[in-house]
This record gives structure tokens, C-alpha cells and sequence, in this order.
């Protein structure tokens, strides 16, 4: 393959990391690949998506069940003179869409080859087969959290026959990916797996991220399938014998349509608290005041106007959803907040409509909708996850602030009227970060220059842990418990800011709700 500036690099393909999730060992931890001998591994294409409804059309189911493979794209081995750093990719999606592929999906190495490092992206399972839980040991959850840890555990074991250093491993994801690098922090299965992390608009503490009530999910789908719901061991021998194409239709009838048909997360990450030995033993403000966790480097941060890729999803689709929306808006708040199981979500939810939805004219209600999303979706969480993580942490924690608006956004690729204006939103940094078939390669000097900012600083934290460039002014010093700080990226100003996030005071509404940290009411659900 050729990188953006033209440099040849190679691709692996589609190698598989996990037996293939069918039959029995579906709603199983995964186990590690058995080595293909005798044999030649094909690893010239792209491997499938796991199973999911597409993004753009919740009707239709893609992907399969074996999908468990990763990618590593690397520069010519035999050139190689000292091992590259390696960068691990987990996609988002909210934990129920997306892959680690560029021809289907968002995640190509074009922009990131350019630079000294090897690059891995890879699959997890997908909603329901990488969440479902009986709530007890016979089914404890978790399954799509432990792939990426195994997937994590074949880079550290393999790396090396690529080039790659497998003692400078940074995993770094967006959305549910960055979620999920919080979450891979936080576990004790994933010590010593990486070294330093890179969190982009995502934390645990976030209400589509955590999960109380997927046991109660769990059961209405057996009972949807005509599966027992009293006996968790036959519940699992009735799903595991059902046709997972007809699981995902049954899937589909919890779903409200509103915001890509992502809501209710529903099937998510738990306390796995009665496995053996769990993947996320407590609650993750438990687990980082203990100080019970991986003391690693950390990235972390949002982009400028997060809830506007939400704000979109209710404008392309021919006005349908914001219909939806201004039919039952309570109803769409209280999903939009990760509340429908909350004993006090209905109160929670109204007092958010009334607090947003000054206006019923529905280009406000687009943007207010983006607003609610940003504030409580995004920008509270995030940044209750990096004031914990600084107070405990024995390792840096930099804190920034994307706002470079650029040529292409993900509006534009899910059809979003033109004439709206969605700003900076949930993950328009990516397509300045990778190359795909979906989204045109850069060609405005402004993007380079934004992507060579944004890249020159995750690689270089990849590099020795301290993120540099020469496009900003000054030096990005880590955010500390006694001197709040982060750095705004944008062409404007490049410059670290001391003082809290620019939406600090907007929070307040919330706090009041929900308190100081995360969305602890969230979780105290029925």
C-alpha cells in the first residue's frame, strides 16, 4: 500500500486472533487463535465486520458471527533498523456498530503510515454477542471488552515479526473505542498489555458506556425468542441454538429509531463482578480511587461541539426522526440520557427537556438536541474521567480540546442538509487521522496542516510519552489536581489554556443532578 505522501508500507489482513465466536462458544470469552499450519494465510484482503445493523439503514443486518481478525500495517521489516513503536486502534461505534476496516469502514492507515509506526486495527463483538449477560457466572458479560484484550495480547506476543515494539504498545479508540481504552485501563486482564493510552471522546463513566440492566435486556430477547428465562444455563443453550440472524431481528425491536438506531445501547459493559476472575471487578470511580488500576500515560479529550453528529442524525433523515423527537421529546430525552431503566428517569428527563427545549421551531430543537447530547453524552463525563484519573493517577494525564472545523465532516457522510451547521463534532478528528473508502482523502492545506498537528502529537506520545509538535505554541504540560489545563488544537490558536474546559459552567445543570462525578444516578438503577 502507499501512504498519503507516497511512501509504500505493508498490509497483514484479516488475521484471525480469537476462534471463531460460533456455536458454543457464542456469549463465551474468546479464545486465543490456533496456529494455521501447513498453510499460507491469505492476508491481502479485508476480513468481514462483525454482526450489526448498518449505520445508515437499521433495517438491514451486516456482517457475520466469525469476524474476529485484526490488520497490521507495517513498514518493510527488512528495513526495519530499531522496532517501531506500535499504535492499537479500537473503533467505536457505541458498541454496536463499526470495524477495524477502511474499504467498509472509517479506519485507514494512509495518513498514519507516513509517520514511524506500526499500526493495528481489529474487530470485537458487537451488541449482543460481546454483551449479552444472564447476570451470573454462567454468563457474566463482557465477552467484546476480553477480545480486545486478547487482541491487545497477540499484538504484545507477535508484533515483534513485524516490526513492531512490543514494549511501546499505545492503544487509543474513539467514542465506545475510547470507552473501551478507559475500560482496558481499568482491568486487571489487560496489565502489562500496553503502555500508554490515548482516550478521544469517550469515558466508563459516560451513560451509554456502563450498564445496569442488561440482564433485564437479556431476558426480554429470550422471551422474544421463545427461550426460558427463569434458568440462565438453558436461556444460553436456546440462544446459543438460535440463528443469529433471527437474534438480530428480535434485537431490533427494542431499538428506538432516533440518533442511527442506537438507543437503547441496551447490551453494554458491566461490573462482571461474579466471573471467576472478572474483567471489571467495580465500578470504575471505585476501582480509580482505590488506585486499582493500569498507571499508564493518558490522552484524553472531546472535540468542540460533540452532541452535533447526534444533532445530525435527527436532519438527515427526511425529517422523520425529529418528528419522532417532537412527538414524545421527553421520551427521546430520557433515551438519549441512558435513563429508561432509572427509577427517576422520567423526572430526570423532564427536567432536562425543559432546561434545553427553550424553542420548538425545529432548527433549535436540532440544535438543543445537540446541545443535551454534547453536555451529558459526552463533555460531563469525559471530564469527571480526567479530574478522577489526574487526582489518582502516578502517571500524566493531557487534557485538550478539538476545535479545527474542517473540509469534510461525518455530517456530510451521513447526509446531513448542507446548509446546517453541526460544528465541530463526535469524531470529525478521525477523518483527518485515517484514510477511507467512505471520505475523500485530504486536499485542503488547512486539514493537512490540522492532521499533521493532531498526528505529530499522538504519534510522538506513542514515541516516549510526551506529546509534541511543532505547529503549537509552547509545550502541552499534563492537567494536575492543582492546576487545571488543557490544549486547544485548532489553527487559530495552538496553545495550552490554563483554567477549566470551555463548557465547564454549562455543566452545572447537570451537577446539580447528578453530582460531582459522572452520571452516578444513571446507575443506580432499578
Amino acid at each position: 500500500m502507499v501512504s498519503f505522501s507516497g511512501r509504500k508500507f505493508d498490509a497483514f489482513r484479516s488475521i484471525p486472533y480469537a476462534e471463531p465466536p460460533v456455536g458454543n462458544l457464542r456469549f463465551r470469552e474468546p479464545l486465543p487463535a490456533k496456529p494455521w499450519t501447513g498453510r499460507v494465510l491469505d492476508a491481502t484482503k479485508e476480513g468481514p465486520t462483525c454482526l450489526q445493523n448498518d449505520i445508515l439503514s437499521v433495517a438491514v443486518t451486516i456482517g457475520q458471527e466469525d469476524c474476529l481478525v485484526l490488520n497490521v500495517y507495517t513498514h518493510n521489516t527488512n528495513a526495519i533498523e530499531k522496532a517501531l513503536p506500535v499504535m492499537v486502534w479500537i473503533h467505536g461505534g457505541g458498541f454496536t456498530t463499526g470495524s477495524g476496516n477502511f474499504e467498509t469502514d472509517f479506519y485507514g492507515p494512509g495518513y498514519i503510515l507516513d509517520r514511524e509506526v506500526v499500526l493495528v486495527t481489529f474487530n470485537y463483538r458487537l451488541g449482543l454477542f460481546g454483551f449479552l449477560s444472564t447476570e451470573d457466572k454462567e454468563a457474566p458479560g463482557n465477552y467484546a471488552l476480553m477480545d480486545q484484550s486478547l487482541a491487545m495480547k497477540w499484538v504484545k506476543d507477535h508484533i515483534a515479526n513485524f516490526g513492531g515494539n512490543p514494549d511501546s504498545i499505545t492503544i487509543f479508540g474513539e467514542s465506545a473505542g475510547s470507552a473501551s481504552v478507559e475500560f482496558q485501563i481499568l482491568s486487571p486482564h489487560s496489565k502489562g498489555l500496553f503502555h500508554r493510552a490515548i482516550a478521544q471522546s469517550g469515558a466508563t463513566g459516560c451513560p451509554w458506556a456502563l450498564h445496569k440492566s442488561v440482564g433485564e435486556y437479556t431476558r426480554l430477547l429470550a422471551d422474544d425468542l421463545n427461550c426460558p428465562t427463569s434458568n440462565s444455563r438453558e436461556l444460553l443453550a436456546c440462544l446459543r441454538n438460535t440463528d443469529a440472524k433471527q437474534i438480530m431481528e428480535s434485537r431490533k425491536k427494542l431499538l428506538i429509531p432516533i440518533s442511527f438506531g442506537l438507543y437503547p445501547v441496551a447490551f453494554g459493559p458491566r461490573v462482571d463482578s461474579e466471573r471467576e476472575s472478572p474483567f471489571l471487578p467495580d465500578d470504575p470511580e471505585e476501582l480509580v480511587s482505590r488506585k486499582q488500576f493500569n498507571h499508564v500515560p493518558i490522552i484524553a479529550g472531546l472535540t468542540k461541539d460533540e452532541g452535533g453528529l447526534f444533532a445530525a442524525s435527527l436532519a438527515a433523515s427526511d425529517g422523520e426522526n425529529l418528528e419522532l423527537l417532537k412527538k414524545d421529546p421527553v421520551d427521546a430525552v430520557l433515551y438519549a440520557i441512558g435513563m429508561e431503566k432509572h427509577k427517576n428517569g422520567l423526572e430526570i428527563a423532564q427536567k432536562a427537556h425543559d432546561h434545553y427545549f427553550v424553542s420548538k421551531e425545529n432548527n433549535d430543537m436540532i440544535t438543543q438536541y445537540g446541545e443535551l447530547t454534547s453536555d451529558i453524552g459526552f463533555f460531563k463525563c469525559v471530564d469527571d474521567s480526567v479530574k478522577l484519573l489526574r487526582q489518582y493517577s502516578d502517571q500524566p494525564v493531557y487534557y485538550y480540546h478539538y476545535a479545527h472545523k474542517g473540509q469534510n465532516n461525518l455530517a456530510k457522510i451521513f447526509n446531513a442538509p448542507p446548509e446546517l451547521d453541526f460544528g465541530v463534532a463526535h469524531g470529525d478528528e478521525l477523518l483527518l487521522m485515517f484514510t477511507s473508502n467512505l471520505n475523500p482523502q485530504m486536499s485542503d492545506a488547512n486539514d493537512i496542516k490540522a492532521s499533521k498537528m493532531l498526528l505529530d502529537l499522538w504519534t510522538s506520545f506513542a514515541s516516549n510519552g510526551v506529546p509534541q509538535s511543532e505547529e503549537i505554541i509552547g509545550h502541552w504540560l499534563p492537567t494536575t489536581h492543582q492546576q487545571p489545563r488543557y490544549l486547544q488544537i485548532d489553527l487559530e490558536s495552538p496553545s495550552l489554556i490554563n483554567g477549566e474546559m470551555p463548557f465547564h459552567s454549562k455543566l452545572d445543570f447537570w451537577r446539580s443532578l447528578l453530582g460531582p462525578y459522572s452520571n452516578a444516578p444513571v446507575k443506580e438503577e432499578l
